[in-house]
This record gives C-alpha cells, structure tokens and sequence, in this order.
C-alpha cells in the first residue's frame, strides 16, 4: 500500500479511535455511511463509570448537553442512577479543549529527539491545529514508525469504555491495518485473574449470571467487594430483594464496609460478615468441608460426575486438610461462624436446585482479582459453587463484577494482544482467515501479526 493511501485510510483511526474504519478495510462499507439528521433531545447510552453499565437518557438542548436522567425502561437500573452517573455532564464543558492542540516543540522519536517541554501542559508550549492537520500529523508519524520498525512498534491501550464497535474497530486498525500484536485493554489488565480463572475452571471467560439472577437466588455473598460504593446500582437491587425476601447474605471483607453496614441495617440476623485477610481460599475449602461432612445432601454428586473433573481429589483434600478449627489461622474467622454460613449456603443450594431457579449466587470485585492469588481464589469458589451445584441454573453462579461497563465486549471483539473477534485465539489459522476475508486484507498480515509479541509493552506504557 502506499503511503498516501495508508495516511487516507487510518487518519482518522488513529486520531480519534471511534470512527468509520477505511472504505477498504469493510467491504460494501458504502452501505453503511451515516446521513445527517437534526440532532436528538434525548440520547440513550450506557453510563460509563462503574462496571453495571446503567441505561442512561443524556438531555441535550441546541446540540448541548444540559444533564443526565435514569432510564426508567433500562433492565439494569430500571430508572435508577447513582449519584457519579447523574452528575457525569457537569464536567463535560469545563476546561475542555475545542481544537487540536500540537507541541511546538514536539518529540521525534525515530530522529532520536525528545521534547525538552515533555510532561509540561502549559497552553503556552502549544499551537492550534486544525483537524486535518492533528490528523494527517499522526498518520504520518504512525505510518513512518511502521515503516522504519514494523507494525507491532506501535501499541494501543484499549477501554471497556468504549462501544463495541469502537473496540472492534481499534482491533482491525491494529492487527489488520498495521499488523501489530501489541494491543491490551484494562479489560484484561484488570480482570486478568478472573479471566484466566474462568478459564481453567469452566473453560470459558464469560461469567455464568446476569443481573436478573439476583432476584431469584436464596443466599447472596459478596467476596472482596463493596459495591455500595463501587456498584451502587447492584447494591441496591440486592437490599432491595434481601428487604422483600429476608435471603442470607454474606460479606467477605477486611473492612467494615458500608456495603457490611447497609445489609445489617436491613436485618443483623440473616447478614453475615467474615474480615479475612488473605484466608479467602481456606475460607472456600472450609465451608466445603463442613457442607461435605455436615450436609452431604446439599453436594450435587450427579452434577459433579457428569459436568467435571478431579471432583473426588477436592472432596477427599477438603474433608482430609480444611476443618474450620484447623484453618482459624488462615481464616480468623471463628469455626462456629463457618459453620452456621455453611448451613445456610447448603439450604440455599438444596432449594435452588429442587425449584429449578435460584441458589447461592457469589459476587467479586476487582480487589478479588488484583490480588496475590486472585486467579486461585476464583477457581476455588468455582470449585465450591460446583460441588454444591450452583452453576448453569438461573439465580445462582460465580459472577465477576467488572470495573467498567463494557470490559466483556473489549474481550469478545478481540481488543487484546492474541485475541480476534469472538474471543478467539489469534493463532487459530481458520479464524484468522476468515477474518482476513471479511477485514478485507490479506490473510498474510494476519498470519505475521500472530507471530509477534510485545511482553514489555505493560511495563513500557508505566515507564513512559
């Protein structure tokens, strides 16, 4: 391709990230070219901020926006908002830059030149630039770095902020355009754990629940989580359903957190709290223990020999090494306490799984995943929520709370180094010749792009 063309087609990619592709990169992409229409009073979109992804209706008056309203129809939420998403317009007119600023001094790096302003902001060590010119700018400086060094030379630090179709976009931009691999996300960054914990225990990253399973389970716990401050939403729904239907709830948590505080405002009797540190894991195998030895009714053997295995060496470890009283150590939670969770996580199993709905159904936060076991302590609650049945039923399951709305679809549209769309491996050579033909390029840049890493990338991004 020539340079020129290559400038025409990725301009815009580049500088923005969130518009129409190349005409050559989607074939027929004429069918799809947006037409001017006045623009709406109401806009629906998903609140950006938390990981619950509420739908929200952004008021606009003479094409500005005036503020943020709940949508009252939206399944998340349900017409209600916290008070981060209800206040994410203020900051929308506030010192916001109206053009294309450009470094008088700016850095080089192929020339070996760094700008002596760098990491300075002041307004004075820029000039105005227009659109095209900001954009024709970085296209010609991307285009020389992967002329001079190769395509995966340049990196792109996605967001699971971002639509779908702008994350699918930057994913063909990346390894379809200019053939490099070194693309991550925070959607992996962050949830790296329980991706990869999911993964080896259940053979796939998706989480087994949805907000509607909240509604239907008998007994809701919480493991390294506060979402009254970092899920409002979710928190609500489940004080809410725990007010109606009185259901058990436990929090796993050092702090007394007010997501602790709010579930005993609602009843003290049936809501639970265990402040470990680092004992998460002996705490899952403890309650184990005490289902298998104490309520063996509740472990699902059928389940557990028909859907997985390595089944028998857990119970037999569990039943041999985890007695609550020999893990109090670990755990610092009181044995008798253990007990009493345990009793009521195996009537919340037995009952979900006579009715056909319903369960325990285990919810986690970041904090859970950034930790010094994070992808051991979800695969050693998959193993508990397994032995007692409660996964592949509605109102049950181990479900990881992302931090960001759209964190899945970063995965699913393959937005990260080694993935395609459909979340699957780039060094699938079916799929990625089948990419090829509906990215419209060749399927040799693609099988190039497979072949190349960028380990230090993660590291690089800290240090600069």
């Amino acid at each position: 391709m020539r340079r020129r063309q290559f400038i025409k087609s990725t301009a815009a990619t580049a500088a923005l990230g969130n518009v129409s592709a190349s005409a050559w990169a989607i074939p027929n992409s004429e069918k799809y070219q947006l037409q001017e229409s006045a623009a709406p009073t109401d806009i629906l979109a998903a609140c950006p901020y938390c990981g619950v992804g509420c739908g929200t209706i952004i008021k606009t008056k003479n094409g500005r926006i005036t503020h943020i309203v709940p949508d009252k129809d939206h399944p998340t939420n349900r017409g209600l908002q916290c008070i981060k998403g209800l206040t994410s317009a203020e900051a929308i007119y506030v010192n916001r830059l109206t053009k294309p600023l450009v470094r008088k001094d700016m850095s080089d790096p192929l020339r070996g030149k760094v700008s002596k302003t760098k990491g300075s902001y002041d307004l004075s060590l820029f000039r105005e630039a227009t659109w095209d010119e900001a954009e024709e700018l970085v296209a010609e400086q991307v285009a020389e770095i992967v002329k001079t060094s190769g395509g995966n030379s340049v990196g792109l630090y996605g967001s699971g902020q971002l639509t779908l179709e702008g994350q699918y976009l930057e994913n063909i931009f990346m390894k379809g355009i200019l053939g490099s691999n070194t693309i991550e996300a925070n959607a992996r960054m962050c949830m790296t754990s329980a991706v990869t914990g999911y993964i080896k225990s259940l053979g796939s990253d998706t989480p087994p629940t949805c907000y509607e399973d909240v509604e239907l389970a008998d007994m809701i716990c919480f493991w390294g989580h506060n979402p009254r401050g970092a899920h409002p939403i979710l928190f609500w729904r489940v004080a809410d359903y725990k007010s109606k239907k009185n259901i058990p709830t436990l929090v796993v948590d050092p702090r007394r957190t007010g997501t602790v505080m709010g579930l005993e405002d609602i009843n003290p009797k049936t809501s639970h709290h265990f402040p470990t540190i680092n004992g998460d894991i002996s705490i899952h195998n403890a309650l184990a223990h005490a289902i298998v030895e104490r309520h063996p009714e509740a472990v699902a053997w059928d389940f557990l020999k028909q859907h997985t295995t390595g089944w028998e060496a857990y119970v037999e470890e569990v039943k041999k090494d985890y007695r609550p009283e020999d893990v109090v150590d670990r755990t610092k939670i009181a044995p008798e306490k253990i007990y009493e969770v345990a009793k009521l996580w195996a009537e919340a199993s037995i009952a979900g799984r006579k009715r056909g709905n319903g369960g325990v159904l285990c919810i986690w936060g970041i904090g859970y995943n950034q930790h010094l076991h994070g992808q051991h302590n979800t695969m050693s609650l998959v193993n508990l929520m397994a032995l007692t049945g409660n996964v592949g039923r509605p109102g049950c399951g181990p479900h990881s709370q992302t931090g960001q709305p759209n964190a899945m679809g970063e995965r699913l549209t393959g937005g990260l180094t080694g993935r395609l769309p459909f979340n699957i491996g780039l060094d699938d050579a079916k799929h990625r010749a089948w990419c090829a033909e509906q990215w419209g390029i060749p399927q040799e840049r693609l099988d190039k792009t497979a072949g190349m890493q960028n380990t230090g990338m993660a590291v690089g991004m800290m240090e600069r």
